[in-house]
């Protein structure tokens, strides 16, 4: 009986231990979830525009109400040898044709220049100054990049983007 007594208890100890553990690792594994989706929902692009086998994932577009800028978002993706990017000047135009320029460009860890790596996203933004918090909507963003294999200017666009303004 006492022989019971005692494998119950080491039975009990057992399942307890395994279900407290059983309970972290799925704890630990809802974590991991949530931040794979929080990933997935950062890097969804609202809109790509392809040139020259590179993609421009555009990632959001995000208005400042007290610095009256917005900057856009977006991920590179070049699918041919390394090569390197250079954004030249973009542009925005609204509903109403007020024009705003860019004021600052940065691709990677650089500025307005980097180096484009084989299928391998690089993140950028683009930056508009003096824009008004009425301003909904971006009609045409024509954005011009010089592509080192093609020797000259490139353009590409975006049309109809919608400003998250906080």
């Amino acid at each position: 009986m006492k022989r019971l007594s005692y494998a119950m208890c080491f039975l009990t100890i057992v399942l307890v231990q395994t279900t407290a553990f059983s309970q972290s690792t799925c704890d630990e594994v809802k974590k991991e979830n949530e931040y794979l989706r929080k990933a997935l929902k950062i890097t969804t692009p609202v809109k790509t525009a392809t040139s020259l086998n590179i993609d421009f994932n555009l990632i959001k577009a995000e208005g400042n109400k007290k610095e009256q800028t917005v900057t856009l978002t977006l991920t590179i993706v070049n699918h041919e040898a390394n090569q390197r990017v250079n954004f030249n000047n973009a542009k925005a135009i609204d509903t109403e044709g007020n024009e705003y320029e860019t004021y600052e460009i940065s691709i990677g860890s650089s500025s307005s220049s980097n180096t484009v790596y084989t299928d391998t996203p690089v993140k950028t933004t683009i930056r508009f100054k003096k824009v008004l918090p009425s301003t909904l909507i971006f009609k045409l963003i024509p954005i011009n990049y010089y592509h080192e294999n093609k020797s000259g200017v490139v353009t590409f666009e975006y049309k109809d983007i919608p400003i998250d303004w906080k």
